[in-house]
């Protein structure tokens, strides 16, 4: 996992085109799909959204020398997830084996689906959340400034609202 080429197909290439397309002439939400990829399965995670693989025939690619060079964050994301997914798996011991012993192995093949399915619903997050309303580059920065405070509601209170209204005031000049 994470040494060959990847590839968003369907709907969820749609979106990922979306996150990472301009909004205006010099900002966009995410600079490469990498960046998507290595959000999504934490929001994907975090929000417990899931999503099943789109046939369509809409792709977006993160070539093997991109996912090669990003192994180590990817896996850590990976061993996160499968550390923290008690929903699927209760038991301790079994979540420690599909983290670090079965990992590359075919008894991660299920696991695997799982995480990808993770990346898919956080695509649908991600858009839902930054893209779908929006219509002109302050619905944009009004849609990150809007998850970004759900996102610190729900999960960490470490981050003011000054810091985050400081970041998007930067954002637009």
């Amino acid at each position: 996992m994470f040494d060959k080429e990847y590839s968003f197909r369907g709907i969820h290439a749609e979106r990922v085109i979306k996150l990472t397309a301009k909004f205006d002439r010099d900002n966009q939400l995410f600079a490469r799909n990498l960046d998507v990829y290595m959000v999504a399965p934490i929001i994907g995670f975090l929000y417990g959204r899931k999503a099943d693989l789109d046939k369509g025939t809409e792709t977006t690619k993160i070539f093997p020398d991109i996912l090669i060079r990003e192994q180590p964050n990817l896996k850590f994301n990976y061993r996160l997830i499968m550390l923290l997914d008690k929903e699927n798996e209760p038991n301790f011991d079994e979540r420690m084996n599909k983290a670090f012993r079965y990992y590359g192995s075919e008894k991660a093949q299920c696991d695997e689906q799982l995480y990808e399915q993770y990346v898919r619903g956080g695509v649908d997050v991600l858009y839902e959340k930054l893209i779908e309303t929006a219509s002109n580059s302050d619905d944009y920065l009004k849609n990150l400034y809007d998850f970004l405070e759900e996102f610190d509601e729900r999960y960490n209170q470490a981050i003011s609202t000054d810091s985050i209204l400081d970041l998007c005031r930067l954002a637009r000049s």
